[in-house]
């Protein structure tokens, strides 16, 4: 069975793979504190998951989660703000090196119908010694959930039953199954 939780963990180890700048600061959930020695860092979470029935009959969904990817990083201001310049052009770095480790990813694609969609938004600070840069990557992962991802959970066969009455009037009840053996 494929969830969003299994989607997640292979959005990351696929960032991780992939030998982006940000090495192995792919940390999930998406809320760990950063400071300026983690940049660049690369933050993920499960944003979004909706579940749309295939039709009436057999319990079939088509899911879409949505992971959201948070990328930062951060370069000294200087007086030329050249600062501002390559926090720019390391963040465009980092996200070309995202999608590439995302979507070439087998282990990810394998548990995939599609990738729907790949929204991103970049966003610039400069306020301070240090220029921030950061990018927010909502990634679209498309799957299927079918009778058997909703089946009930298995069980241990049954192999023999007795049943031994104490009360009056005396019975007891030995059933053995066929082809089963005790």
């Amino acid at each position: 069975m494929t969830t969003s939780a299994d989607l997640m963990d292979a959005v990351a180890a696929a960032i991780v793979a992939g030998d982006t700048d940000a090495g192995l600061r792919v940390y999930t959930p998406g809320d760990w504190p950063t400071w300026d020695s983690q940049y660049p860092a690369i933050k993920l979470r499960v944003y979004r998951e909706t579940k749309t029935s295939t039709g009436r009959g057999e319990i079939g969904f088509t899911v879409l989660t949505t992971v959201r990817i948070l990328a930062q990083v951060s370069e000294p201001a200087s007086s030329d703000d050249g600062g501002a310049a390559m926090a720019e052009v390391a963040l465009w770095r980092l996200k070309q090196q995202i999608e590439v480790a995302v979507i070439n990813s087998y282990p990810l694609t394998a548990l995939l119908q599609q990738f729907p969609s790949v929204d991103s938004q970049l966003a610039f600070s400069s306020e301070g010694e240090t220029h921030l840069a950061g990018l927010q990557i909502d990634l679209g992962l498309e799957f299927y959930q079918g009778p058997s991802d909703f089946a009930p959970s298995a069980t241990t066969d049954i192999a023999e039953v007795g049943v031994n009455a104490s009360v009056y009037p005396p019975a007891g009840l030995d059933l053995r199954f066929p082809g089963v053996t005790a």
